[in-house]
């Protein structure tokens, strides 16, 4: 491999290289922000749990007081039984006091599911609580790590940088233009090796007096606009 295609690919190889960092140091705040609004929903979910949990608490007392209510008419209605006159209004009173029983029975029914309900979501409540400070933790760990690895990423970041300055000064001065406009459009993609016969972007066969340029050492653009280097093949050097 001549100089000019070995300074090519080592180019190529930085700006990958620049691209990974660059993106590990970009994604970081993005996952924690993800990680953050995973905390925030879950904080939304707990806050909907305990709402619910609320209600229940309360129709289980609403039924309370209506049990007491008609416990207390019942009552009443038994008394009123040993002052009737006539077997008529014994009847009606005892048959009132038979409604009111069956629906006392309907409500102890109910108050007790309810309570069955009331213990299930406070169970469900302790266990999303749990899940909340563990999923709080893992956000402010994965934060933490964040932080600490972006001063040592933007380290190697600067000296890639300054390494593909110095590699970069290889460059003739009519290609330096156009490589800087591919760089802009396409990162470390500016620059495509040919292993074989064709661009390794865009897969386009080349001539055979295009590989005999390139093996020389040539600068040569793909038609597809990439700065090509030539690579040789594992095949080719054995």
């Amino acid at each position: 491999m001549t100089a000019i295609n070995s300074g090519l690919k080592e180019i190529h190889d930085l700006r990958e290289k620049l691209e990974q960092l660059t993106s590990q140091i970009e994604k970081g705040p993005r996952q924690v922000q993800a990680r953050q609004k995973n905390v925030d929903s879950k904080k939304l979910e707990l806050e909907s749990l305990r709402s619910k949990l609320k209600h229940l608490k309360v129709g289980s007392e609403q039924k309370n007081l209506q049990l007491k209510s008609y416990e207390g008419r019942i009552h009443d209605l038994e008394g009123k039984l040993n002052s009737v006159s006539s077997n008529r209004e014994y009847d009606a009173l005892g048959n009132q006091i038979a409604a009111d029983k069956m629906a006392n029975s309907v409500l102890e029914d109910e108050i007790i599911e309810a309570l069955e309900g009331i213990d299930k979501m406070q169970s469900e409540i302790v266990a999303f609580e749990n899940e909340l400070i563990t999923v709080e933790l893992e956000r402010t760990a994965f934060g933490n790590t964040v932080t600490q690895k972006e001063p040592e990423l933007r380290r190697q970041i600067e000296e890639l940088q300054t390494r593909v300055s110095d590699v970069e000064s290889m460059l003739p001065a009519e290609i330096v233009l156009p490589y800087r406009r591919l760089v802009q459009a396409y990162g470390a993609r500016a620059l495509a090796p040919v292993n074989g016969k064709s661009c390794g972007e865009c897969y386009v066969g080349l001539t055979a007096q295009s590989l005999v340029e390139l093996k020389s050492g040539r600068f040569k653009f793909c038609t597809c606009g990439r700065l090509m280097y030539f690579v040789e093949s594992p095949a080719a050097t054995l």
